[in-house]
């Protein structure tokens, strides 16, 4: 396979790895924290091809379907490519969708409330305002900016201004410099969009539009607090808009 853009690998032969035996009831998982340990500490390479199911069979003295469910889960996570064939199981390169689709799961598992989410991104997004306000720089406060200028002109049409409203509090977290914030945010804004999606939606179209029009005006409000470095105002009009946004859903959620 050659790499024709980003984000594409070139596939290798199968690389040289040892694997220890597993001897456990839940082979499967010791089998996918084995192998993931190795690719996070970079001795499994994005493009590097796993070995075959009977080579691992032999090295880890365990089963085909059990090696197979651990592959399944590896697959599952974003640590690996199946492909038919003789291709087998191929490492890729590890990105923040992924990072995104595990969290969510691990949250979905832990049965992780609508008011958790809410409550930690309250916190979460005020502090990186903060942030973004002693740290952001022209081109940040720029693409901000030009966000707003964007969703200002997108009244009326659900779907365009809530991509505006993720795009603005993305570039907020990004302009906060510290890459958690951008990857938490995700996460929660994933488990949210649907109750998001209802709220835009709602009402006739001048509802729609006020309601547009308050949430543009908390987000130019939030960004003349960063541009101006005042970091401590940044934080709290991004609580109060999104303390606004918590009122709208748990609303929606009990009608």
């Amino acid at each position: 396979m050659t790499a024709i853009r980003k984000g594409q690998f070139v596939m290798k032969n199968e690389i040289s790895v040892s694997l220890q035996p597993v001897e456990t009831r839940r082979a499967s998982e010791k089998i996918y924290d084995q192998i993931r340990q190795l690719i996070l500490d970079g001795e499994i390479k994005p493009g590097d091809r796993l070995p075959s199911e009977r080579k691992m069979m032999d090295m880890m003295k365990r089963s085909r379907p059990t090696i197979r469910e651990a592959m399944r889960m590896l697959e599952r996570d974003g640590y690996i490519k199946i492909f038919s064939g003789s291709s087998g199981a191929v490492v890729q390169e590890i990105n923040v969708d992924n990072a995104v689709q595990s969290l969510e799961t691990v949250m979905q598992m832990n049965l992780v409330t609508v008011e958790n989410v809410l409550e930690f991104r309250r916190m979460t997004e005020s502090e990186a305002a903060k942030l973004a306000a002693k740290r952001g720089t022209s081109e940040g406060l720029k693409k901000i900016e030009d966000i707003l200028k964007l969703s200002g002109e997108a009244f009326g049409n659900a779907e365009q201004f809530k991509d505006y409203d993720l795009k603005f509090h993305l570039a907020v977290a990004e302009a906060s410099h510290n890459a958690m914030y951008v990857i938490m945010l995700q996460v929660c804004r994933n488990m949210i969009d649907e109750s998001l999606t209802e709220i835009l939606g709602t009402g006739k179209n001048q509802e729609r539009e006020e309601r547009y029009r308050r949430i543009h005006a908390a987000h130019c409000a939030i960004y003349e607090a960063i541009k101006k470095g005042q970091g401590d105002m940044a934080s709290k009009n991004m609580k109060n808009h999104l303390a606004d946004a918590e009122d709208d859903i748990l609303k929606r959620r009990l009608s």
